[in-house]
């Protein structure tokens, strides 16, 4: 069965806000998906997840990037 994967977060230059993102997401056990792209010269990161985790995704990322913020 095919998996749908929806965007819950993007973020451009350097990958270490979408790798800790990802890496705290997977230890809360949703599945994850990190690409990264270049347009022009800045990379593009996204964070994709299934459609069925997407909620539970959105407000761990918020946590997360709440965590990232404090410091």
């Amino acid at each position: 069965m095919w998996t749908k994967w929806v965007t819950i977060h993007e973020s451009y230059g350097l990958p270490r806000a979408a790798h800790e993102c990802r890496k705290y997401l997977e230890h809360q056990g949703i599945r994850v998906k990190l690409s990264g792209r270049a347009r022009r010269s800045v990379f593009l990161y996204t964070l994709q997840v299934p459609q069925e985790q997407k909620e539970r995704a959105i407000s761990l990322l918020s946590r997360c990037k709440k965590q990232l913020r404090d410091g």
